[in-house]
């Protein structure tokens, strides 16, 4: 009875907190950026200096075997560390990644080397022992400037020593900081570029949550874990180190916040943006049982020495978005983690997207339905709450949370218009998602552009809640369990909450990316290329300003891999299945079928739709200003990709199996002629003339089915043979061999003459040669 009132004391929380509840802005406004440098505290960490060029650590003796970490900071986005000991052997201090135990109850190995319980970075002869003080100097210079670590498996550098440079070293209060320049060969070049290293305590340990492939975390590091399958590895997920102040509150300040740094890099006019997209997340903690979990300091001067500090995580701005020719779409986080609990120590934002690559993915989705976007520049207002969006999306990421698929498929396509839910649920479930703008509504829906623009969601805050709910200590570790079991079963009733991680196959429409995700693909793409259509007829005027066509040319592409973006999401239910992962207690089945008869809707779609594409899209009028030739043509590129969708081994073998299950007997046959006859249209229709683009896609089918049935068995192995042809879908795929052949043949007899018949001889020509494959 307990564990129930617990589990309803957990749930009645998040449905009762405001849907929008924000902390008080006042101490965040005032706070001011603190200095990282600390006053170090007398023999309690290591310490360095630098002499006669040399680079020297005194390392106290009580520190001797305790784990720390050493970090590698550089131009990259990704922060190289590891997990550390110094030891004392034979007069020898010895550096050493030793094996972790995690508190999950598991070994992390040494990376690829799982049979070592310790390796060795570096030996190195003591310089001095001083009695008094119990410390111990050692020389590390060719550890910093001449080694190569292993940071990672593989990791490997071309050091050119002649323009290395030990510049300084720094004594912070649980941390030293190391700046060098390294020289370096890359892609045949010689660059020196500056690289920071890093030595920081850890913490006392934090008590772990348990990884649930049911929730979308990262876990305490990558290694041994199978993202692609529904299974539980022993892990600790990722997250932040957050304790109640006020532990008998439901609602409390932390002890420590989260606190993030705007780099003063950032533009002004951009901050505040920058700013909100962080503190979006606060409702997502206050429904955790925190206030005030978020602060965002601003400030005009951070030293290199706050920035390489473990003890500041910055959002960064990315000055290679301003390189000519470059083009960087999004950001990225780099997360340093304690491997031992999956504790977040710090976690550095990089902003990498270019407003205009913003404002082309908005222009393309939006331009009808916002005013603001139907012409270039966007206004400060607009391009804002672009970074916003994509701020709030990597601080998903800092939190712990993944890219994947959170709660799709399950909204109500006609919502998408309804002004009342966008504002309370927005048009997606979770910022984590890739379903960008809101594209679905329509102009006489008159739904506020502020409301188009993705937001966190009310997955987000289902997701923070489980990860960061503290629990009181009376509560023992079976009845958090339930209650966090709890908190995970309220998917059964509110399917928008339910996350799946399809890395490795779309198996349905709730694995797809890139589109807004509704519960009825179909017609919500049918709305979609309204707009889509819409936007096409705006491109030349909304780009009358500009000097030249090159971004007439650049939106047109974008807008026609929006086009191949919703065609792949329709695509999605064909063979598809909707997706509910599930713990062996929970009822039911993991994997469902989409309903044969959405199944057949969507590929009839494609049929009309991708493989038989409007004149509006594949031959707007502005195109005779831009074109020469045929080539390059994109619509070809993706209607081939589409085609190569369908006929994936991996389809193929889904449809296999629903034949098993009931009311879904022979789909598979169906599904292959159905395709075939699509294609293929004009064998029957009356038509002598094939228009090309059609054309070529008949033939890439030809060459698809040839190829499926010529291949040979090579793998044996079960989990190898994802790509193989089974004997089974190639005795169906001979049957459309078959049949393409009598149809090809009776064309071709009732064509007198011209540039048809040709085509459909060497069609026949094609099919003809698997006598000579075989």
């Amino acid at each position: 009875m307990k564990k129930v009132k617990l589990i309803s004391w957990l749930w009645l929380g998040l449905i009762a907190l405001p849907i929008w509840a924000c902390p008080d802005q006042s101490d965040r406004d005032s706070a001011t950026i603190e200095d990282a440098t600390k006053p170090l505290k007398a023999d309690s960490f290591l310490t360095t200096f630098i002499r006669d060029g040399k680079l020297y650590l005194d390392l106290p003796q009580q520190l001797l075997d305790t784990p720390m970490l050493f970090v590698r900071y550089d131009l990259s986005y990704e922060r190289q560390y590891l997990q550390v000991v110094w030891s004392l052997e034979g007069g020898k201090i010895l550096l050493k990644t030793p094996r972790i135990h995690s508190s999950a109850g598991v070994i992390l190995p040494l990376e690829q080397k799982r049979s070592l319980k310790e390796n060795i970075l570096g030996i190195f002869p003591l310089e001095s022992h001083t009695e008094t003080s119990g410390r111990l100097r050692i020389d590390i210079t060719d550890l910093i400037m001449n080694e190569v670590v292993e940071w990672s498996p593989g990791f490997t550098e071309n050091l050119v020593p002649q323009i290395s440079l030990l510049e300084e070293a720094k004594n912070l209060y649980d941390e030293i900081i190391i700046k060098t320049r390294r020289g370096l060969r890359s892609n045949g070049s010689k660059i020196s570029i500056p690289v920071y290293y890093g030595l920081s305590a850890l913490p006392d340990l934090m008590e772990g949550r348990s990884y649930d492939y049911r929730m979308g975390f990262y876990n305490e590091d990558m290694g041994g874990i199978d993202y692609d399958h529904a299974k539980n590895s022993v892990a600790n997920i990722a997250r932040w180190r957050l304790e109640k102040s006020h532990s008998d509150q439901g609602t409390s300040v932390p002890v420590r916040p989260i606190t993030f740094v705007l780099s003063p890099d950032i533009p002004k006019k951009w901050r505040t943006y920058v700013r909100e997209g962080i503190l979006d997340w606060s409702a997502a903690f206050t429904a955790a049982g925190f206030k005030d979990a978020l602060i965002v300091k601003e400030t005009d001067s951070l030293s290199e020495w706050q920035v390489h500090s473990i003890h500041t995580s910055v959002i960064h701005w990315g000055d290679a978005k301003y390189l000519r020719g470059f083009d960087e779409s999004g950001g990225t986080v780099s997360r340093i983690m304690d491997y031992r609990t999956g504790e977040i120590l710090k976690c550095d934002i990089h902003l990498g997207a270019s407003l205009q690559n913003l404002s082309d993915q908005y222009f393309v989705r939006c331009a009808p339905l916002d005013e603001r976007a139907q012409r270039f520049p966007f206004p400060e207002d607009l391009a804002g709450s672009l970074f916003r969006a994509l701020t709030a999306h990597e601080a998903g990421h800092a939190f712990g949370l993944m890219d994947s698929n959170y709660g799709e498929y399950a909204y109500p396509y006609e919502k998408m218009n309804d002004c009342q839910w966008l504002k309370t649920m927005g048009h997606t479930p979770s910022i984590m998602n890739y379903a960008r703008e809101n594209n679905i509504a329509q102009p006489e829906d008159s739904v506020p552009p502020e409301l188009l623009v993705p937001k966190v969601g009310p997955m987000d805050r289902y997701q923070i809640r489980w990860a960061y709910s503290e629990f009181p200590e009376k509560v023992s570790k079976e009845q958090e369990q339930a209650a966090l079991e709890g908190i995970i079963r309220v998917q059964d009733s509110i399917p928008w909450f339910r996350y799946n991680n399809s890395r490795f196959e779309v198996i349905g429409p709730a694995a797809s990316d890139e589109v807004v995700e509704t519960d009825h693909p179909v017609q919500s793409t049918k709305l979609a290329l309204k707009n889509l259509e819409r936007v096409i007829g705006m491109l030349p005027w909304a780009v009358k300003d500009q000097s030249d066509n090159a971004r007439l040319e650049h939106l047109y592409l974008k807008a026609l891999e929006l086009w191949y973006d919703h065609m792949r999401y329709v695509l999605s239910l064909v063979g598809g299945y909707d997706i509910h992962y599930k713990s062996i207690h929970q009822p039911g089945k993991m994997y469902t079928p989409i309903a044969w008869n959405q199944q057949e809707e969507a590929l009839e779609f494609l049929l009309d739709h991708a493989f038989d594409p409007p004149k509006w899209l594949v031959r707007p009028n502005f195109l005779l200003r831009l074109s020469y030739s045929t080539y390059p043509d994109k619509v070809v590129d993706y209607q081939k990709r589409l085609v190569w969708e369908l006929m994936r081994t991996q389809r193929l073998k889904r449809f296999e199996y629903m034949e098993t299950l009931e009311g879904y007997q022979g789909c598979h046959q169906r599904f292959l002629s159905n395709l075939r006859d699509g294609l293929f249209r004009e064998l029957h229709n009356g038509s002598d003339q094939v228009e090309r683009k059609r054309q070529e896609l008949q033939s890439f089918y030809i060459d698809k089915l040839l190829s499926a049935l010529a291949q040979k068995e090579k793998n044996i192995t079960a989990d190898k043979k994802a790509f193989d042809f089974t004997e089974y879908s190639k005795g169906l795929l001979m049957e459309q061999w078959e049949t393409l052949k009598k149809d090809i043949k009776r064309k071709i007899q009732r064509i007198k003459t011209g540039a048809g018949k040709g085509h459909w001889i060497r069609c026949l020509a094609k099919l003809d040669s698997l006598d000579t494959v075989n």
